[in-house]
């Protein structure tokens, strides 16, 4: 067997104003983007990667 160490995925944190529900959301693998959806409702959210952004973990969505 061979000595790959796992590597945590990268992930915001969100709690979501909808249904009052946190949960995270992973970075997409063309790695432009993190994108979930509320475990609740279904209601999708994206959030950009770039220049300039947050260095912040945990998010609210309204």
């Amino acid at each position: 067997m061979g000595d790959k160490r796992h590597e945590p995925r990268p992930f915001l944190g969100l709690h979501f104003d909808c249904c009052g529900v946190y949960a995270r959301i992973y970075r997409t693998a063309k790695g432009d983007a993190h994108a979930g959806h509320c475990p609740r409702c279904l209601r999708p959210i994206r959030v950009r990667i770039g220049s300039g952004g947050s260095g912040q973990r945990f998010f609210r969505a309204r």
